[in-house]
């Protein structure tokens, strides 16, 4: 039986770091909005586009900005009005990232970043 995580200090129940359906988003969500019109690409990984406002910024980049979908599913407007830049990258997200990862020349500097993420989670963080 899964055990409900609760804080060792309070003995409240523990809430995982995201934005649940139908609750409000946070203000420093506001502030990134602004930067979405000064994208030179943008990368979207592992959704449905169908819950707002989410679904809607695949279209606050400019027309000229290659998007590239890295999904299980076409979706959103890459299935009914993609544009000429539009790259989708179907199949196993995680495998995907890491080939796009790999074709970057970037594995070292990821394998670091999940081991000192890793650390943090297990308490070894300095």
């Amino acid at each position: 039986m899964d055990k409900i995580p609760r804080c060792p200090v309070c003995t409240g129940v523990l809430k995982p770091d995201i934005v649940f359906f139908g609750e409000t988003l946070p203000q420093r969500f506001l502030l990134h909005v602004l930067d979405f019109p000064m994208a030179d690409l943008l990368l979207i990984l592992g959704t449905s586009l169908e819950v707002e406002p989410f679904a809607s910024l695949s279209e606050a980049v400019r027309s000229s900005v290659p998007r590239l979908l890295i999904n299980r599913d076409v979706v959103g407007p890459f299935a009914w009005c993609p544009r000429s830049r539009d790259v989708v990258q179907l199949g196993d997200v995680v495998h995907s990232v890491e080939r796009l990862v790999e074709l970057l020349g970037w594995r070292e500097e990821l394998q670091d970043l999940i081991q000192q993420e890793t650390e943090k989670l297990d308490g070894r963080d300095g």
